[in-house]
Parts: C-alpha cells; structure tokens; sequence
C-alpha cells in the first residue's frame, strides 16, 4: 500500500481525488487548515493540520510518503493573501518535499495562469499573459515547482471550470445555482463559440491516479486539460435549462474578455483520457440530481 498526501482534502476536487486513491487501495493522508476538522466523511485515513500560508505548519507532515498531491489553493482574496497561500504555499510543500526525499508530486493548478489569454485555442506553450493576482499567483505557484523540484519528479495540471457532485467557483456553477434559484434574468456570453473549458472532478482524479505511476520526463511539464468535441455555449446553456425546469431568460450579453477553447495534445500524451464536453455537462447535471 503507498502512502499519498492530497492537500486540500476537503474541497470538492480534494474529495475526488481521496476517494478514487482510496479505491485503489492507496493510504490518503489529507490536509486540512484545522486540526480540529473531524476525519468522518472525509476519503482520507490520517488528517494532518496544514496552514499554506504558515511555513511552520509544514512540518507536520511526517513519516514516508510515495507522493503529494496538491490540491489546495486560494482563489479569492487580497493579493497578499493569494500569493502567500497559493504561490508561497507552494514553494513550502515542494521544500518539503524534497526533505522527505519524495518521488512524485502531482499539482493542480489552472487555466487562470492564462490570464485574458491571447490565443483561440489555447495550450501547453501558449503564452502566459497574466489578468490579475489570482492569475499572478497560480503562474508563481508553478515557477516554484519548475524551479526548485530538484529530485522530485513534478507536474501540473492546468484545470478549466470542474463540474461535479459539489460546488465548484466558475461562471458555469454560478448560472446552474441561478438557474436552480429560478432567477428571471441570468446574463451570459459567447453563445455561438464552441466551448470544451471545463472537465468532471472524476477526470481530473483518474488522470492524477495515471501521473503517480507514469515515468514522466526530466523537464518540468504544466498540461491544460478539457473536454473534447467543443459546442456552442448555447448548447450547454440549453442543457442545463432543460434539466433545471428553467423559466426566465437568458440575456447574452458582450463578454469582458475573449473566449479560448483548450488544446489537450500535452495531456494526452502522458495519460489523460477526456470525454466530451456535452457528456461532461450531462455528467454534472446528473451528479447534481436535476
């Protein structure tokens, strides 16, 4: 049985990632921000007390460990805040890492180090153009695990909106909530742009189980991951009309930024298997039972 710490153990994507490591018989050492989160209904067997933006606090991982896997991450506050907790934070878990002489660490990061983005289809080598701090900081996360990975084979995976069985923070999961709510008007963007920016909590957690038992390369990789077979955001808006009974309007409206679509080419090169983006969406509502 290998022993993997997955940070963040309580956030959706966190859970996802426990329960598919425990179902395949690995020991899941989650992280909270507090010791005195209760272990029940968590898909880990050991909690550890872990504050990413107290380098103190990292000491407390202890023992052997066969990989990290890094989950949590800050997406709303200060500028400060965000790269304390998201940039700094990473810095202090790959430290760590390399003292307990860690062979693998896995780390998801986001689509977010994109910025406004400057490319209709968006990938790998894309250029990094970034928006604001939150963008700022997830491109500092990644600059740490590039720069100090030393024996540590890492890499990371860029995620776009995630859907699933819980809520997730992205445009898409604010508009199901509104329609659930019924709100009369709900403003959306770009409906005939043909979309594949967002990938099931599931994909994500069995690409992550792929990456810990594949020989990566030396060099330091960040993979965006999506959806294939891109349709238009109207369709996916229709979709989840339908399975939400929903009765007001939806107001399209000028977007504040350009619309990309995701290029998978680097991801499925070392193991990841994406479904399309309308099984993704159909995937969600039902996890979301509508």
């Amino acid at each position: 049985m290998t022993r993997i710490l997955v940070t963040g153990i309580n956030s959706p994507l966190g859970q996802a990632v426990g329960r598919k490591l425990q179902a395949e018989g690995h020991s899941v050492v989650g992280t909270v921000r507090s010791s005195k989160i209760n272990i029940q209904g968590l898909p880990a067997n050991e909690l550890v007390a872990l504050d990413l933006e107290n380098e103190a606090t990292f000491t407390n991982i202890i023992g052997s460990f066969d990989s990290f896997v890094h989950v949590a991450g800050m997406s709303i506050g200060s500028a400060t805040d965000l790269m304390n907790s998201t940039g700094l934070g990473t810095y202090y878990l790959i430290s760590r890492a390399k003292e307990l002489s860690l062979p693998r660490f896995v780390h998801i990061s986001s689509m977010a180090v994109y910025g406004l983005g400057t490319e209709v289809l968006i990938g790998e080598r894309s250029p990094i153009p970034h928006g604001n701090a939150y963008h700022a900081a997830r491109w500092a996360a990644e600059c740490y695990l590039s720069s100090e990975r030393g024996q540590v084979d890492v890499i990371s995976i860029r995620s776009p909106a995630i859907a699933g069985s819980s809520t997730h923070n992205h445009f898409l999961s604010k508009v199901l909530k509104k329609m659930i709510a019924q709100d009369p008007i709900i403003n959306a963007t770009n409906p005939d742009f043909d979309f594949n920016n967002i990938v099931h909590e599931d994909l994500i957690a069995e690409f992550v189980s792929t990456l810990l038992d594949k020989d990566l390369r030396p060099e330091y990789r960040a993979v965006p991951i999506g959806s294939t077979n891109p349709i238009p955001l109207r369709e996916i808006i229709d979709v989840m009309s339908k399975a939400t009974n929903y009765k007001g309007k939806i107001n399209w409206v000028e977007p504040k930024s350009p619309p990309f679509r995701i290029d998978l080419t680097g991801a499925i090169e070392i193991g990841y298997k994406p479904i399309s983006t309308l099984e993704t969406i159909n995937r969600w509502m039902h996890d979301a039972k509508l």
